[in-house]
């Protein structure tokens, strides 16, 4: 009777002994899973403010197109005008 005391007692420390362990390690990998969340957290809030930085260069550059669009045509424009004060004035010259 007494060898089952001891071998139950002996089951339940290695019982205890077991999980302890699981807990240590599930404690340690949860710390770990939480500086890789952490990590990739920052990572992915770094490439939405670059996502949002690309869009706003790209509503900027639009808008010189379209601002060097009306500069085009308006320099055109003067070159026309100019063009016919030259064709005015070498008639009334002629």
């Amino acid at each position: 009777m007494e060898a089952i005391g001891i071998s139950t007692i002996i089951a339940l420390v290695g019982c205890f002994v077991g999980l302890a362990g699981w807990l240590s390690g599930r404690d340690k990998r949860l710390s770990t899973d939480a500086k890789w969340k952490g990590s990739v957290d920052a990572k992915l809030d770094l490439i939405v403010g670059i996502k949002n930085d690309v869009e706003r260069i790209d509503k900027t550059i639009n808008n010189h197109g379209e601002r060097l669009a009306k500069v085009e045509a308006s320099a055109s424009q003067a070159h026309h005008r100019l063009d016919e004060i030259i064709k005015k004035d070498r008639r009334n010259n002629s």
